[in-house]
């Protein structure tokens, strides 16, 4: 007869609790995507440590790369600006931007607060270190590889003052360009 009495009870209130509603969701809490890739930062990172796998790409494929990309931004069409909108990237998106022999060369986006846009000639300087040789740039990384945050030359670049480029609230940074094995694609 307890058992009956406390069965009934313990019955009672747990049909009593599933009639109030637990709320499913913290009111005002909306997930939301990644805003910043943490996994990947702008500094230099070539793939020799720890747990990374070395790319065997040669130095004339990465350099041919970033001697396209600067050949393709003179004359393409749609402009000199590779851009990538946040909307368009969502968590952290990597779009191919050319692949050579045993090259390919990726663009991450890794800041998605905002849109970035930035002049094909500056992707090549950031693999490939343009007229400065002693500025980091990927193809350092020799055969492993590696990914390195756009490196501006000139913030005052004409393509960077244009009132399309004011008005779409565009930034020059934000990806980081990656040298990547082509033995997949």
């Amino acid at each position: 007869m307890l058992f009956s009495t406390v069965f009934l009870k313990y019955a009672a209130v747990l049909l009593a609790t599933r009639a109030a509603a637990l709320p499913t969701t913290v009111t005002g809490f909306e997930p939301e995507p990644r805003h910043i890739c943490f996994d990947e930062t702008p500094k230099l990172h070539c793939y020799n440590e720890g747990n990374d796998v070395p790319q065997n790409v040669t130095a004339e494929d990465v350099s041919f790369i970033a001697g396209y990309l600067r050949a393709y931004g003179r004359q393409t069409r749609i402009g000199p600006l590779f851009t990538m909108k946040a909307a368009d990237a969502p968590d952290c998106g990597e779009w191919i931007l050319y692949a050579r022999g045993t090259a390919a060369a990726y663009a991450k986006k890794i800041n998605m607060t905002y849109d970035s846009s930035i002049l094909f000639a500056d992707i090549a300087d950031t693999i490939d270190g343009g007229r400065k040789p002693e500025a980091d740039s990927i193809l350092k990384c020799k055969a492993d590889g590696g990914s390195l945050g756009t490196q501006i030359a000139d913030l005052a670049a004409p393509a960077y003052l244009t009132q399309e480029y004011i008005d779409g609230h565009f930034k020059p940074d934000g990806i980081l360009i990656k040298i990547v094995s082509n033995k997949e694609l």
